[in-house]
């Protein structure tokens, strides 16, 4: 059975759908017919669209984490031999259309052993002519060795085709 916080609001309907039935006098057997009809259904109303919500969420968790490591690999077939701790550190962004608007996600990952990175990272998004469309800056964050998270979710009226970023550690 699937239950998500955001079946709290089917549970309210049900209790209100049980109280309405109860407060119109009804007959204890109309109750339990229908108060039981009425679960099933409001269950199944309710979760089609909350598990496709949730699936579009986790499919999206899912295809970053992929992108960050892809990333991260292609990084280090690049660099060759010397690598720094520094250089262990990987960035994804990616671009999801919704409806009229974009939604913009960054996950960033530390491939580290033992490094853990505290500082600021900016990551600059930028057109097909190479306009620059944004510049985030994200200071005091800090990536645990082996972590992958999501750094930021934000919703932009244009895509990007490209990105670039630049970790810079904190003054130890």
């Amino acid at each position: 059975m699937f239950f998500s916080k955001w079946h709290w609001i089917t549970l309210a309907l049900i209790v209100i759908a049980w109280v309405a039935l109860i407060a119109g006098g009804y007959e204890r057997r109309v109750v339990l017919r229908s108060g039981f009809g009425a679960v099933v259904l409001l269950y199944i109303v309710t979760t089609i669209p909350i598990a496709t919500i949730t699936y579009n969420e986790k499919s999206m968790e899912m295809k970053m984490r992929g992108e960050v490591a892809r990333h991260y690999q292609y990084k280090m077939e690049q660099l060759g031999g010397s690598v720094r701790d520094i250089d262990r550190l990987a960035l994804a962004a990616g671009s999801f259309q919704n409806d009229d608007s974009f939604k913009i996600k960054f996950y960033a990952g530390n491939y580290n052993d033992s490094y853990r990175f505290t500082g600021t990272l900016i990551v600059t998004t930028y057109d097909e002519q190479d306009k620059e469309l944004d510049r985030k800056t994200y200071e005091k964050l800090t990536i645990e060795p082996g972590e992958v998270k999501e750094i930021d979710t934000y919703y932009s009226s244009s895509s990007f085709e490209k990105y670039r970023y630049e970790f810079i550690p904190q003054n130890q």
